[in-house]
């Protein structure tokens, strides 16, 4: 049962920050709105393997050796913003929500994996997040923690993507109204560009 334990303690506090909105709720809900319930599934698909990345950075010391670099770390903020502001620019200039390219359906789909993916990967509070919470769980007698902490961010991965797959049946109702309102859609792809920014 003790082994066990560190990973139900994971798991309640992983809830919670799935729960907590930010950023990965703001893209998920939005391209949810604009594109309906498959592209927020992708773009969900997405935002866990961003999830993943992380954890993995973290299972390897990568995220510790961005940490104690100031120049690094403040290189992977100015990304996530330029990223960012780049989904916004996308949201009002091309009369869309983000995620969408008008290209042939496997590289939109690329598309939106790859944003979502992206918004996960250029949030340093991520990164932080992972560095200081997944080491509080880890065994102090464990033979290999590398692979306690992959586990536990993977759990969170599938955590969070279970929360977003929630938000976006909640938005896809929601979708099918905006589809038939212009000034809906309009309202939506200001509203979606305000948020990024």
């Amino acid at each position: 049962m003790s082994n066990v334990t560190p990973y139900l303690g994971f798991l309640t506090v992983s809830l919670m920050i799935a729960l907590s909105p930010g950023p990965s709720w703001a893209y998920t809900i939005s391209t949810t709105l604009g594109h309906g319930r498959r592209c927020g599934m992708i773009g969900n698909l997405g935002n866990s393997a961003g999830i993943l990345c992380h954890a993995l950075a973290v299972a390897l010391g990568l995220a510790a050796v961005l940490q104690s670099s100031a120049t690094t770390f403040h290189a992977l903020k100015l990304l996530g913003v330029g990223y960012l502001v780049y989904l916004a620019l996308q949201a009002f200039g091309n009369g869309t929500a983000p995620g969408q390219v008008n290209v042939t359906p496997r590289a939109s789909t690329w598309a939106l994996f790859r944003n979502g993916a992206f918004a996960s990967i250029f949030n340093p509070k991520i990164s932080l997040l992972m560095l200081a919470l997944l080491p509080q769980f880890v065994s102090p007698g464990a033979s290999n923690p590398e692979w306690q902490i992959a586990a536990m961010g993977a759990m969170h991965a599938l955590v969070a993507g279970i929360v977003h797959t929630h938000l976006i049946v909640f938005s896809s109702g929601i979708s099918r109204r905006l589809k038939t309102s212009g000034k809906g859609q309009k309202a939506l792809r200001w509203a979606t560009g305000t948020v990024f920014l």
